[in-house]
């Protein structure tokens, strides 16, 4: 450190401090060289730091003469200085003299962080260097500055960011990355199958859908784990594990974990006792449990200092401002009571729309109410569950915009995203900014969902006519944008290509076939790109997808069907025009179509227009994995006697059910019933989902 430097700079008078600080520096172009230097030579963090700055520097240089390592000799020369001081009261700070600027950080990470901010800053400016691959700075190098970053732990789960080599650069990481263990992958620290000594002892039996966490083979396993692939951390590299249960609601009851206090409600006795253990065995390292599921409930005494908690949002809807949030006052005594016994506790929240991918998700403004929320409660680090691998329109601004928000929570989110636009589209970036803008504002005063359809889009931050006008403006301008620049143009008009198609299907009227076939076939063109596999979290391929266009065609052959457009009453109440509008929904999608109840029976009636004679076609939804399930049974139901019946044995696989029950001796006039009868095969959260109910007269 340069402590001369500092007392020296001390000594000098407050005006000439002032002075000195106000001066401005030539445009970085009218320098003719860059003369970097350690603020201390004697120091080997800032002579490290200076030889970065100087090498990394030259390999973006046209000219690397343009880069000299020393004292710069007049006004020509712009002097960099290095200063890494881990005595500072910020993480970085910029620090402008006549013809000089001093990058100062705390840590090694700030550094790098820092480093690159400058990089990108000069060669904005400075035609001798190449930046393209760079973020746009949000530091201006020029004048001072000082900040410290909001969250010491930042985490962005998206497709954008997956390049390990940029993370530092921007400031995030990626828990695929920087983590030793992450998320419900216990599993992984066993290298020969899971012993059942290792399984949770459920109703009296060995579960192995759940560890018992009191069992010695897993401690070994996972001692053995960390010692094999990261050793014990007294190297000065410290890595994160995650210690969670499997994503489920069981819990060890045997003997040994009851002993630790295990209930059949909470596994947080057992859990909290094991990554005590591994804290004890690896001081170096750090160990997290969650905070969900059957670990929510805090522990009563104190954890050591290497144990941190993640304590998942998923409850507090993304609402415009999070402390106005339904469910915030749980998350916050949530957050306090983990704050009572865990030093480190962050934040798992969520980013993304999980049922639909790709129709852009405007949650900026959004996501920064929450991480000031957040800043504010004192959380100490924040992970943010996008999309993973799986391609989203606008992930790149967005994952650019949140790096930003998890550094400083206050950043201006519009000079942000125009600075990204303006970087990585050239051509069209005012196109793109410009529409993005405007579904951000659409969007400020709704809730966004997490798992949501197309209907939720379009009845809060999605206009069906601007997003057309955009998509064709788009198409037109992407022809006139650079190899790179269509490029990336090409994968979000295929993308978006799945809105468009969901814009159709939620229409009460078909479009033509030219046009759905125009849909069709761009969005065909996925398999192009590697990361636009899917469109949902879950059981949501493409192809799947498409198929369903051609096997299910949304708008129905309405002839013959007695019902079409007929109003129905419901008992418990129900949207029932979703059974007489002539559209059926799709067997990969239970939001749009689909009329959704957890009634254990649902009853409809028809007061009148029906023939002594007809036959009742049901259409139902079967998806265990979403927890919809066919019915037992459906009878129909005139003046208290059953005039027809169909038993229905549940599918063995998801799968579009259609149910026709011949019904005779109706009476005109007199109102008839379908009851539809929940299964009692399925156990735990169970719902049906149906579509039309179609009369026809028997034939």
């Amino acid at each position: 450190m340069a402590t001369a430097v500092c007392a020296l700079m001390l000594a000098l008078p407050v005006t000439l401090l002032a002075a000195c600080s106000g001066t401005e520096l030539k445009p970085f172009s009218q320098y003719s060289e860059y003369a970097v230097k350690a603020a201390d030579d004697g120091d080997p963090g800032d002579a490290k730091w200076a030889a970065y700055l100087k090498s990394h520097f030259q390999k973006r240089a046209t000219d690397r003469d343009c880069i000299i390592a020393g004292k710069a000799q007049d006004d020509s020369q712009l002097q960099l200085v290095v200063d890494l001081d881990g005595s500072m009261d910020s993480d970085y700070e910029v620090a402008v003299a006549p013809h000089e600027i001093r990058l100062k950080a705390r840590s090694t990470e700030a550094m790098l962080w820092l480093q690159y901010q400058f990089m990108s800053s000069a060669s904005a400016d400075d035609g001798r260097f190449l930046s393209a691959d760079l973020p746009p700075a949000v530091v201006d190098c020029r004048s001072d500055a000082k900040g410290s970053f909001a969250f010491e732990h930042r985490s962005i789960y998206t497709p954008t960011n997956t390049n390990a080599d940029m993370m530092p650069i921007l400031g995030v990481g990626n828990v695929d990355f920087d983590w030793g263990l992450w998320g419900h992958n216990l599993r992984k620290v066993f290298t020969d199958g899971i012993p059942a000594e290792a399984t949770a002892m459920v109703n009296g039996k060995r579960d192995a859908g759940q560890f018992c966490f009191s069992s010695e083979a897993l401690y070994h396993a996972y001692e053995q784990f960390v010692i094999d692939q990261y050793g014990d951390g007294s190297d000065g590299v410290t890595t994160r594990f995650a210690v969670v249960p499997n994503d489920n609601r069981l819990e060890c009851q045997c003997a040994a974990c009851k002993a630790k206090g295990n209930t059949p409600q909470s596994a947080t006795p057992a859990v909290t006792a094991l990554i005590e253990r591994l804290a004890r065995r690896f001081p170096h390292q750090m160990f997290f449990t969650s905070a969900y599921s059957t670990t929510r409930t805090a522990p009563t005494h104190r954890l050591p200092d290497n144990v941190g908690v993640m304590v998942s949002a998923i409850d507090m809807p993304m609402a415009p401002e999070a402390s106005q949030a339904k469910g915030h006052e749980g998350l916050e005594a949530q957050i306090k009571a983990w704050q009572k016994c865990c030093g480190r506790v962050y934040v798992w929240d969520y980013m993304r729309n999980f049922d639909d991918y790709l129709t852009p998700y405007p949650c900026l403004h959004h996501m920064q109410s929450r991480l000031r929320f957040y800043r504010d409660l004192g959380i100490k680090g924040v992970f943010l569950n996008g999309s993973g691998y799986d391609y989203a329109p606008f992930d790149d601004v967005q994952t650019y915009v949140l790096a930003q928000l998890l550094i400083n929570p206050d950043v201006d989110i519009e000079a942000c995203a125009s600075r990204y636009f303006a970087s990585a589209y050239p051509k069209t970036g005012q196109l793109l900014g410009d529409y993005y803008r405007k579904i951000e504002e659409q969007a400020l005063h709704h809730t966004l969902p997490f798992y949501g359809g197309i209907d939720e889009a379009l009845g809060t931050w999605l206009n069906a006519q601007q997003f057309g006008e955009f998509f064709s403006t788009m198409d037109r301008a992407s022809k006139q944008a650079d190899e790179a620049e269509r490029s990336k143009l090409n994968r979000l008009l295929t993308a978006l290509a799945f809105t468009r198609l969901e814009i159709m299907r939620s229409q009460q009227q078909a479009p033509s076939r030219q046009q759905i076939e125009a849909m069709t076939s761009l969005l065909s063109h996925h398999t192009a790109f590697k990361d636009m596999a899917n469109y949902r979290e879950s059981d949501g391929d493409l192809d799947g997808y498409l198929k369903q266009w051609k096997e299910s065609y949304p708008w129905l052959d309405t002839a013959g069907n007695l019902l079409h457009g007929a109003n129905i009453d419901a008992e418990p109440k129900a949207d029932t025009h979703l059974l007489t509008d002539g559209k059926q929904g799709f067997a990969t999608d239970y939001h749009l179509g689909w009329l959704i109840t957890s009634a254990p029976v649902q009853r409809f009636s028809v007061s009148s227009g029906l023939p002594s004679a007809a036959v009742f076609h049901v259409t139902l939804l079967h998806a265990p994995q979403w927890h919809i399930f066919a019915p037992s049974s459906i009878e129909v139901v005139q003046g208290g006697v059953v005039k027809g019946k169909a038993i229905i044995t549940s599918p063995t696989d998801s799968r579009r059910v259609r149910v026709s029950i011949s019904a005779t001796g109706l009476q005109p006039g007199v109102k008839t019933e379908v009851i539809i009868t929940q299964t009692a095969a399925a156990e735990g959260r169970k719902t049906m989902a149906l579509d039309e109910i179609e009369i026809t007269n028997r034939q």
